[in-house]
């Protein structure tokens, strides 16, 4: 009943983390931007990449953390860690002479989201074994799609939002520290061969189109969207995430995860490729879909590659390396509409992504 417990929670975990994470994202390129709190567009992403670069140099310490002594250690100190820096992003009243604050905490932002992933997907796959555990581990991915959720909310009242999310990562640290089963730490250091550094590659490749897909889709591409119909769209994508992860992850109880990637990539280049010429609306809501097929296999693919004496590692560094390349793109695609004007965005965004779902397919196949 415990193992049960902790894995609820981890999920509620991965919630919390996730809107945390996003929502910032979404308030740096919508409020910030735009309010009394003027970061200036290239500032504004500036803090949205830092945390990007974080997150594998999180991926990294805390999943040695995990890999070391247990899952449940390294999943509350970084839910502690998201919950803690959340909290205190919320309390900026004036961004544009906080906007090295903004920096230091927006890494540990990006740290903790870099270690939450990995801890709280191996908790998961190696409590509950069977169709079950297949279920939950890819349950997992519904911090995406639920924090995205609730993100529209923050564009509204940002203060409330990022101080329930921090409530949220502090309450799941606290679950999760009384009810998942302690493992004392082992004498263990770090093998890593020549074959585990080509799996890393190849999980980047992997990831590497839908992170850049999700990421833009999230921040750069809102840039086009007029301002009050941005929470209408992030619900619609939100929802389209959500349902069609839980329906991703029933198929993935008998469905190869790799065919489910294909799949899922197939359909983004056919919407990435369109983006421009979709009614918004229709636009979000395939984003949704693609994105869920391609993300919800993730927790079980990247997991498998791996052997058990680094697979907090293996899976975290791979997972957030192409989240943070995910991230450079967005960065990219501002610093070419700074240059340019928004008419080399209408060029630049469906290529970039096209191009990245590209490689992953040829990742998968190798």
């Amino acid at each position: 009943m415990k193992d049960l417990v902790a894995a609820i929670f981890a999920v509620v975990g991965t919630v919390s983390i996730w809107f945390n994470f996003l929502a910032y994202n979404a308030i740096a390129s919508v409020v910030l931007t735009r309010s009394s709190l003027h970061l200036g567009l290239l500032s504004s992403f500036t803090t949205i990449f830092v945390a990007f670069i974080a997150r594998p140099l999180g991926a990294y310490v805390f999943g040695m953390i995990g890999d070391k002594f247990s899952s449940k250690v390294s999943l509350v100190l970084t839910l502690m860690s998201m919950g803690l820096s959340t909290l205190l992003i919320a309390m900026i009243t004036r961004a544009w002479y906080t906007v090295y604050e903004l920096l230091m905490l927006r890494i540990m932002q990006g740290m903790a989201l870099g270690g939450e992933w990995a801890a709280a997907s191996v908790l998961t796959y190696e409590s509950i074994r069977g169709g079950v555990g297949r279920f939950l581990a890819g349950m997992i991915q519904l911090g995406v799609p639920l924090g995205m959720l609730l993100t529209a909310l923050a564009v509204v009242q940002w203060r409330l939002a990022l101080l329930v999310g921090s409530l949220l990562s502090l309450l799941s640290a606290a679950v999760i520290l009384a009810s998942a089963r302690s493992i004392r730490s082992i004498k263990w250091r770090p093998n890593l061969r020549i074959e585990d550094f080509k799996r890393i590659l190849k999980a980047v490749g992997v990831k590497f189109g839908e992170s850049s897909s999700f990421y833009v889709y999230t921040s750069a591409l809102l840039i086009f969207i007029n301002e009050h119909e941005i929470p209408g769209l992030i619900t619609v994508a939100a929802i389209s995430l959500l349902i069609f992860t839980l329906l991703t992850s029933i198929a993935l109880t008998r469905a190869s995860p790799t065919r489910a990637l294909m799949i899922g990539y197939i359909i983004f280049i056919l919407v990435n490729v369109l983006m421009f010429r979709i009614q918004p609306l229709l636009l979000f809501m395939l984003f949704g879909l693609a994105d869920a097929i391609t993300y919800t296999p993730q927790s079980l693919y990247l997991v498998s590659l791996f052997r058990s004496d680094i697979k907090h590692v293996g899976a975290g560094v791979s997972y957030h390396v192409a989240s943070s390349l995910g991230g450079l793109m967005t960065y990219i695609i501002s610093l070419l509409i700074s240059m340019y004007g928004l008419r080399a965005g209408f060029v630049a965004i469906p290529t970039l992504l096209t191009a990245s779902c590209i490689t992953s397919i040829i990742a998968l196949t190798i």
